[in-house]
């Protein structure tokens, strides 16, 4: 038996993570239709149904890394031709982009739930005996700003490569879009604590300006 293992954590971070997934890839899904490629929507993929978004190995991965403490995972890739697009460089980054968006616009959301419980007496230290309505906010927030900051790295097969792709010069658009340069790099980000150094800041960054943004109490 894992001693780390937290039954009560692990029941609030399982679905707020698979929600905060399907959100992600419905945002890339619904961005995609409304560019013009309706190939989302003919593969059932325009919905908010977790189940439409999760991919069985992914969601497998998610359970069983969050019992680690971890909870690392993936959902079903998002559906586009890029050739159904007006404009196929700009539409795929802004597909891209998408998701990260909803990522922090779910943190805000969450900061925001958080503030209301505040106003009826709850009070949060993110300690041990921190309210369950505010843990659930709290896991809410870094759950999204992990998956905003991860995705925004500028690796295949993440989001944030073909963010990168269009903003670079297309001669070196193959360099960006292969997919051993991710291979390696994604490697790096899980067996060096270099580059977890780098992403833990952002993401508490994150956290601490959506609770700035919608007025946390300090």
């Amino acid at each position: 038996m894992n001693q780390q293992f937290d039954i009560k954590q692990f029941l609030i971070f399982i679905p707020i993570v698979l929600i905060s997934i399907a959100i992600h890839e419905f945002a890339h899904c619904w961005t995609t239709d409304r560019l013009g490629d309706d190939t989302p929507r003919r593969e059932g993929r325009l919905t908010l149904n977790p189940l439409a978004h999760l991919d069985p190995l992914g969601t497998l991965m998610i359970a069983i890394t969050a019992y680690y403490g971890i909870g690392f995972g993936w959902g079903k890739s998002s559906p586009f031709n890029p050739y159904n697009f007006r404009h196929p460089a700009r539409d795929r980054m802004l597909t891209a982009v998408a998701g990260p968006i909803s990522n922090l616009l779910q943190v805000l959301a969450w900061a925001s739930i958080g503030l209301l419980i505040q106003s009826f007496g709850y009070h949060a230290g993110w300690t041990g005996d921190t309210p369950l309505p505010l843990l659930i906010c709290w896991y809410g927030m870094l759950i999204n700003a992990s998956l905003a900051v991860f995705n925004l790295l500028p690796v295949y097969p993440l989001d944030g490569h073909h963010i990168l792709s269009y903003f670079v010069p297309p001669s070196m658009r193959p360099i960006v879009d292969n997919p051993a340069w991710g291979i390696v790099f994604l490697l790096l980000v899980f067996n060096t604590p270099i580059l977890s150094n780098i992403l833990s800041p952002m993401i508490d960054a994150v956290v601490t300006a959506s609770q700035y943004t919608v007025g946390w109490p300090s």
